[in-house]
């Protein structure tokens, strides 16, 4: 496998020296679809990191962030049986990411509160 991928599908990491040129966090958005939980659809590749597969049925939107440098693809999976003895078929979140969500939420919500307080204050203010 190492034979056939090197240097397209599997990318070594470009070292620290060299770390200033991964540029900015951002997210990059994938459409991904598939017709089993049971096996991997499709990998998401993050080029000198490593890779993780996919494996749905149906359709979804896949959001991955990392730097600006750092080359992320989607590509047919290079284990597409595998999927059985590392994946759980359903969707599942993990508590720690499952309570940064609500944490993130929350704040969202109280942020949009005072600015609806702001706006009524400056309203009555103004009459």
């Amino acid at each position: 496998m190492l034979e056939e991928h090197i240097g397209h599908q599997l990318q070594p990491p470009i070292g620290e020296h060299r770390l200033g040129e991964l540029g900015n966090w951002v997210r990059k958005e994938f459409h991904v679809s598939g017709n089993s939980w049971d096996s991997s659809s499709m990998d998401i590749a993050a080029a000198g990191i490593g890779w993780f597969a996919i494996g749905l049925k149906g359709e979804g939107v896949l959001g991955v962030w990392s730097y600006d440098g750092v080359d992320i693809v989607l590509r047919n999976a290079l284990l597409p049986h595998r999927a059985r003895l590392f994946e759980e078929a359903r969707f599942t979140v993990s508590k720690i990411v499952s309570k940064a969500d609500q944490t993130l939420n929350k704040s969202k919500k109280q942020i949009e509160r005072k600015k609806q307080s702001d706006q009524k204050t400056a309203i009555a203010a103004g009459r």
